[in-house]
């Protein structure tokens, strides 16, 4: 039988100098549809299990399972009965882990895992460590992080070749996400982002889900509450920043947000407001 845990919100801490991002939640965690970020995202999880969607790949997972998903990687998961879990998280920067690579393999590349869920049990159980350690601050912390993600990327990650070529429809694609970026808080027209493709809208939306795994518009609110994240922390009201990010409102934004994050906006900002 899985052990209940008691609700609690989730508290977020930021690790600039680790270029990291910890969450640690106790609580009920509804389905979360397919989203993506732009760190790696492993997270611990001890509760009820799950069912995970990871890169078209479909697991379950039981009470005490570890994932990692790669940068940008599109991802979902629904709870298998009870919403009751526990997790612990690390958001982690694209360059750290590949600092962590450099120092292993001593070549550049991006860092692929070989699988979403993680089996190593010493590593595993090193990351627990690491993130309890960093919640105490301080060097022990970050060297207890170093060490563990080190010690991940050596067992569980090759490093990757040179980027593919890119096809005339995928720079077309391509042309598209640039421009998402760029005007992150523009409501921009299907029709645009295709003739900027110079293919049908249909066509589009098929091969923007193909190679980044969401639609466009789903693209775009990932970078939104991303955005929306970095404003947060900076103590930004939740007007101001709907307002900048071309949300409607305040809904819009706390709607979008859980989506991504499994947070509200205002437990987000908590986490940072009482350090």
């Amino acid at each position: 039988m899985v052990r209940t845990i008691a609700a609690s919100k989730p508290c977020y801490r930021r690790h600039d100098g680790l270029r990291l991002e910890t969450c640690l939640y106790r609580g009920p965690l509804p389905p979360m549809p397919v989203h993506a970020h732009p760190q790696y995202q492993l997270t611990l999880y001890a509760g009820a299990p799950r069912r995970f969607t990871v890169a078209g790949q479909v697991f379950s997972g039981d009470a005490r399972t570890s994932v990692i998903i790669q940068a940008g990687e599109p991802h979902a998961s629904v709870p298998l009965g009870a919403e009751q879990t526990g997790l612990r998280t690390f958001y982690i920067e694209p360059e750290m882990m590949q600092d962590a690579a450099d120092a292993i393999w001593h070549r550049a590349g991006t860092v692929v895992f070989r699988a979403p869920r993680l089996t190593d049990a010493p590593t595993v159980a090193m990351l627990h460590a690491a993130h309890r350690s960093l919640d105490e601050g301080g060097l022990e912390g970050e060297v207890a992080f170093c060490t563990a993600l080190e010690q991940l990327v050596r067992r569980c990650a090759t490093p990757s070749g040179a980027s593919r070529k890119l096809a005339r429809s995928d720079a077309g694609t391509a042309q598209v996400r640039d421009l998402l970026v760029d005007r992150v808080a523009e409501n921009l027209r299907l029709d645009e982002l295709a003739r900027i493709a110079a293919i049908s809208p249909f066509h589009l939306i098929r091969l923007f889900r193909r190679r980044y795994g969401v639609t466009p518009f789903a693209y775009q609110r990932n970078l939104r509450v991303e955005r929306a994240r970095a404003a947060l922390r900076c103590g930004e009201s939740l007007a101001q920043i709907a307002a900048s990010l071309g949300f409607a409102d305040q809904s819009h934004l706390g709607r979008a947000f859980r989506k991504v994050m499994g947070a509200t906006p205002g437990q987000y900002r908590q986490s940072f407001a009482r350090r």
